[in-house]
């Protein structure tokens, strides 16, 4: 008898459990549409779930008939935004593709309603994790490359702008770089800068070609933006700054000079190469050493821009640099002993670079410093890098 009484007990309950779980359903199913934006408000766990789904599908269902319709986009907002981020984690493959295709759908369907279309892009970006977003990317790529800049709301245009920080694909990256150029779009030039530099390592093969075939001040300015993304892997920073050198040095083949634009250029690459030892470089540090001599002797670079291109031998070709650098140090001593007149910073440099390296090939034009009429500042450099020489 009590463990009748117990059974019927908790089927009373759970009865009324139930039937108090519905209350929101029911006012949903029975109400206007401000009823329906109300229970999608109020619903709480798989209640919750039911109700989001319901009501987005009653947004796509009446949309046609009911237009611009400011109830309908609240509650299409009421349901986007209800929906957690536990049960998107949760759910299964199929449910996660639905809502993909969801959001897809309200974004396309509600093109005359920005508050809808924010409130998609918004649950999207913070639902990443958890659903796919492809479609969706290629839904907004395809926004953007067709949007007339002159009559898009410009906080839809912004939003589009920052959830494709964090969803945007190596299209995206073409896309907006192809805006930053235009200047139709210079007022929202600091959303896009920011955006390309979030996708810098999704987009890697599409920087390297624009590097290959765009001009000095866009090279720049693409640099400009990769250096600023912290996230991107030192090979990658790396690899694009040796390619903007190296496409550098070939724009300069048969010229005779360069613009101070090139310089710092050249030498901003240069510093992240030798900053991370990037001795995969040496080819091409080697070649614009010779590039950075032929320079500073036409008088396009200063005697401190020609001092870095030479200490960053010693970081990024401590072994192909050294026979150019010895070769460079005799020439340097021919001209003193002939009584020419040398730069400090130019030969202590040298002296300095084939010190870090330390190969011993380097000993008789280090020796050679000591006996000539150098200040006492080269002459104690010269020294200690006979000293740092090593010999087995």
């Amino acid at each position: 008898m009590k463990k009748l009484l117990i059974l019927i007990f908790a089927f009373i309950s759970t009865s009324f459990i139930y039937s108090q779980n519905l209350t929101k359903t029911i006012k949903f199913l029975k109400g206007n549409i401000a009823d329906k934006t109300a229970a999608v408000r109020e619903a709480s766990g798989t209640e919750a779930v039911f109700l989001s789904n319901k009501a987005i599908n009653f947004c796509l269902e009446n949309k046609e008939i009911l237009g611009n319709d400011r109830d309908l986009e609240g509650l299409a907002v009421a349901a986007v935004l209800s929906i957690s981020p536990e049960y998107a984690k949760s759910c299964s493959e199929e449910d996660k593709l639905l809502l993909e295709n969801q959001f897809m759908e309200l974004f396309a369907q509600f093109k005359s309603s920005s508050t809808v279309q924010i409130a998609v892009l918004t649950k999207s970006v913070a639902l990443k994790d958890y659903i796919p977003t492809d479609k969706l990317t290629a839904n907004l790529n395809d926004y953007l490359a067709k949007a007339n800049v002159n009559t898009e709301d410009a906080t839809l245009f912004r939003a589009v702008f920052n959830s494709l920080e964090f969803i945007g694909n190596n299209e995206t990256f073409l896309i907006l770089y192809g805006l930053l150029n235009n200047q139709n779009y210079k007022k929202y030039h600091a959303q896009i800068d920011s955006t390309l530099t979030a996708l810098v390592p999704k987009a890697m093969n599409e920087i390297l070609s624009l590097i290959q075939n765009t001009n000095t001040s866009q090279v720049a300015r693409i640099f400009s933006i990769i250096k600023k993304n912290t996230t991107i892997s030192k090979n990658n920073l790396c690899e694009i700054a040796q390619s903007v050198l190296s496409q550098s040095i070939i724009s300069l083949e048969g010229t005779s000079g360069a613009t101070p634009e090139q310089i710092n250029l050249q030498l901003d690459t240069l510093a992240i190469l030798s900053e991370n030892r990037w001795t995969r470089a040496s080819s091409v540090s080697v070649s614009y050493f010779k590039l950075a001599k032929r320079l500073y002797n036409s008088g396009d670079m200063n005697e401190i821009q020609f001092k870095t291109a030479i200490l960053a031998l010693a970081d990024t070709a401590p072994i192909d640099s050294v026979p150019l650098l010895t070769a460079y140090l005799e020439d340097l001593n021919s001209l003193t002993e002939k009584g020419n007149v040398v730069s400090s910073d130019v030969i202590l440099a040298v002296i300095k670079a084939l010190g870090a390296i330390g190969d011993k090939s380097a000993f008789d034009s280090l020796l050679a410093v000591t006996y000539l009429n150098y200040s006492e500042q080269v002459l104690s450099a010269a020294r200690g890098a006979l000293s740092e020489l090593r010999w087995q």
